[in-house]
């Protein structure tokens, strides 16, 4: 790892100790108080049923966890959480760390298939009528975990498809339907692959265990679903092979004992559900894609597509109370001429022109008049005062 300045090491330290107190703090309430409710938690779902009780899992080998205790100089059975004098300054967080877990139960419940679960995707094929093949594969698999009894399964899947489509909403739409917690990663924004799988070295400066790992430590169930967003756009250092490290999560027997680097102890993420979205295949590893159930998600129909429009429509209105009346079909319609990411957009555009009208309804002038403002692919006029001076008038001055 480079060096860095005194002031840049002083400060990746500080905030590496912000962090492990954080979880520190968080791994003590839930000794003393249970488990805490996820940050995460899964989109609204009208009348979503709990899940019964079902098997359980350990998501972390405490025999290793307390031989990592002893060899960091730490006493497992020791109560009293003050630093030890023989320990380095820079080992005291994670010997801390190691110490508060070994008093959390590594168990997690498996969530299995209850009776609304099938209700709940139905609900979602007619939320997502795109992703209906998507759906029909994880129907299958709520039907096999409630006959055996098992948590629900299913293999890594890889949804592609161009832009605004809903991947990413149908993800977090299918978490609610299924009653686990998600953990949504983006992995066009990462820059640190190692961090956010498999945590870091503790030689490393500003070391940290892997966010996934931490995701899966803070949460109550062992099999959650696990969302990589644009796991094509997956490029962080100019040394780091973001996709190694990604085998780790993907290959099942390596997730079942998949080492943090930073605690070193091996962790079950086997269970896991995960789903990925990409826009370009063709931007993956083969060895990655094979990795991989792929699904190709193909933009909707015109039916698809004013069913998407209107429930959009009716949900962004209802957003406003009873201030609106809800679109009729020439509106829907119109929406219907776009994905559904600027159906969103057009719809939230269009109600600000109706309310400048003084209208309470919308009608298709509103659509035209949002179309123009959120049309990308053609010139627009500059917002503001200033416009920009063409050549000749640069030219005549």
């Amino acid at each position: 790892m480079p060096t860095t300045s005194e002031d840049e090491a002083e400060f990746v330290r500080s905030w590496r100790d912000h962090e492990n107190r954080v979880l520190l703090s968080h791994l003590r309430r839930q000794r003393a108080d249970g488990p805490e409710p996820k940050h995460h938690k899964p989109a609204p779902e009208p009348a979503l049923a709990v899940p019964p009780s079902g098997p359980s899992i350990a998501i972390f080998d405490r025999a290793a966890l307390l031989k990592q205790i002893r060899i960091a100089g730490g006493d497992p059975s020791a109560e009293d959480e003050a630093p030890v004098a023989s320990v380095s300054s820079d080992e005291q967080p994670r010997l801390a760390q190691l110490r508060a877990l070994a008093n959390v139960d590594p168990l997690r419940r498996l969530v299995v298939a209850d009776a609304g679960m099938r209700e709940r995707l139905a609900r979602l094929r007619e939320e997502c009528p795109g992703f209906s093949g998507v759906i029909a594969l994880v129907e299958r698999a709520v039907a096999l975990s409630a006959i055996a009894g098992t948590g629900i399964a299913f293999p890594p899947l890889l949804l592609v498809g161009p832009p605004g489509l809903g991947k990413t909403h149908f993800s977090c739409r299918l978490a609610a339907a299924l009653s686990v917690e998600q953990h949504a990663f983006s992995c066009a924004t990462n820059s640190d692959a190692q961090a956010l799988l498999i945590g870091h070295p503790p030689t490393w400066r500003g070391a940290r265990m892997g966010v996934l790992t931490e995701a899966l430590l803070t949460g109550e169930i062992g099999n959650p679903l696990i969302v990589l967003d644009e796991v094509d756009k997956f490029v962080t250092h100019s040394s780091e092979k973001p996709y190694n490290s990604l085998l780790a999560v993907l290959e099942p027997e390596n997730a079942r004992a998949l080492v943090d680097e930073y605690l070193r102890i091996p962790f079950d993420l086997s269970r896991c559900l995960i789903i990925a979205t990409a826009n370009d295949l063709d931007l993956l590893p083969a060895f990655i894609q094979d990795r991989f159930l792929i699904v190709m998600v193909t933009p909707p129909d015109s039916a698809m597509l004013r069913a998407i429009a209107s429930r959009i429509a009716a949900d962004i209105t209802a957003a406003h109370g009873n201030a609106f009346a809800q679109p009729d079909e020439t509106v829907v319609a119109r929406l219907a001429r776009t994905n559904p990411r600027g159906i969103r957009r057009l719809v939230m555009l269009a109600l600000g022109f109706a309310a400048a009208a003084g209208r309470r309804h919308l009608i298709v002038a509103d659509i035209a008049a949002a179309e123009a403002v959120a049309d990308t692919k053609s010139a627009r006029e500059p917002i503001g005062f200033i416009r920009p001076r063409c050549k000749d008038e640069g030219e005549r001055e």
